[in-house]
């Protein structure tokens, strides 16, 4: 069945958005911009990044590495653009940030079956 309404489109977004619910848990971005960082709070859900498929190997000889940490998924509004870092605290201060860990992102593309997405699958590597 084709997504040829808008109304199609728009029952798909909210049926994920539903589906996000007890899932998520706030984490803080860092913006800067101007000169000026700035934290803010964005609810998403977030996973250890776990999957190594046995069937490419490392040249070394060892286990093969991972190229991300974390995975999260943020609704598809989310902007991020001039994102810095991510901090995984729920407190959006200086300081908070500063004890929290802190992921860098990877990258960060839009997925799903509505053309445009449905939500936002980030790869993110933390920050020693």
């Amino acid at each position: 069945m084709p997504l040829d309404s808008t109304n199609k489109i728009n029952h798909i977004q909210a049926v994920v958005l539903k589906s996000f619910k007890g899932r998520q848990r706030n984490v803080t971005f860092v913006y800067f911009a101007a000169g000026v960082y700035t934290y803010t709070l964005v609810s998403v859900i977030m996973r250890p990044e776990q999957v190594i498929d046995p069937q490419i190997f490392d040249p070394s000889g060892g286990q093969p590495s991972l190229s991300a940490d974390q995975q999260m998924v943020a609704p598809i509004g989310t902007n991020f653009v001039g994102v810095v870092f991510v901090a995984d605290t729920t407190t959006n201060t200086a300081v908070g940030v500063a004890a929290a860990l802190k992921y860098e992102i990877i990258e960060a593309l839009p997925a799903g079956i509505v053309p445009g997405g449905t939500h936002i699958r980030v790869l993110l590597r933390r920050m020693r």
